[in-house]
This record gives C-alpha cells, sequence and structure tokens, in this order.
C-alpha cells in the first residue's frame, strides 16, 4: 500500500504572551518573541474556534484540543501541510509530556533532546516536516511560516 501525500492549507496559530500569565511571559521573553505558545490548526470548526494539536504546558503535554481563538489573544498564519501525515503523527505520540527545557535547546545547540517530550513549536515544526524539529522555537518557527506563509 503506498501512502500519498495530500498538502493542504492550514494554520499555524501563535499565542500572544502578553495575554497570559506571568509563564507565557517568561517563555516570551526567553524565546525574544512576542509568544509563547503556538498551535497546528487541523480544522476550522466555524466562529473562530478551532480544532488544534501541540503540546501544551497548561495541559501537560501533546494533545488535540477545541480552542477560541476569537479576540486578540492569537495571530494566525496559512501554512501548507499533509493532514493525513499530521494525524498519524499526533497518534503515534499522544501521550508525550510538554518539555519545559526544551525553550533552551534552540539557544544551546546540543542541548539535551529527551525522548517522549515536546515543547510546542518543536511540535508543530515536526507536524510540519521541517528538518531538525527542535531547532525552533516560537520565534524562529513564526518567521518560518512569515516566509512560507501561503495566500490560499
Amino acid at each position: 500500500m503506498q501512502l500519498t501525500c495530500v498538502m493542504q492549507p492550514t494554520y499555524l496559530a501563535f499565542y500572544v504572551a502578553k495575554h497570559g500569565k506571568l509563564l507565557d511571559r517568561t517563555i516570551s521573553m526567553i524565546d525574544g518573541s512576542p509568544f509563547s505558545h503556538c498551535e497546528l490548526i487541523v480544522a476550522d470548526l466555524g466562529n473562530q474556534c478551532y480544532d488544534c494539536i501541540s503540546s501544551s504546558h497548561r495541559d501537560g503535554g501533546l494533545r488535540r484540543k477545541n480552542i477560541d481563538m476569537s479576540g486578540s489573544h492569537w495571530v494566525l498564519l496559512p501554512v501548507i501541510c499533509d493532514m493525513e501525515y499530521v494525524v498519524r503523527w499526533f497518534n503515534k505520540r499522544q501521550h508525550f509530556k510538554y518539555d519545559y527545557l526544551a525553550l533552551l535547546r534552540p539557544k544551546t545547540p546540543g542541548f539535551y533532546n529527551p525522548v517522549y517530550r515536546l515543547f510546542c513549536s518543536e511540535a508543530c515544526a515536526d507536524m510540519l516536516e521541517l528538518v531538525d524539529p527542535g531547532s525552533y522555537g516560537i520565534k524562529k518557527l513564526y518567521e518560518w511560516a512569515l516566509n512560507n506563509a501561503t495566500t490560499d
């Protein structure tokens, strides 16, 4: 059986840290961006609610969740991905925990790379099949999305 790659438009969503708690502002400061979290949108549920996948410190790790992104808390950037790959990727890793220390990995090459733990931007970069997903902090992933944004 041959799997086909069906690329489709979706969004990366970035959470604006100033709307969050102290941990959000700390993540933003360490990462050097105005954001503290990111999500890959799997489906548009209407009324600015989305089915999303990411690794979240609020939820303890990798999860799939419906999120209301109305208001000014989120910035959405269009991207293209293979949604079948994303779902398979998630199903294999859904028990992974949140990786707090991964925030330092993009700033310190060679810093540890634990098994069964993911940071949000690392998870999104991996779902988008980017090379070396562990090197993506939120700022780097946002810049990648800006440079590779789709117009569909």
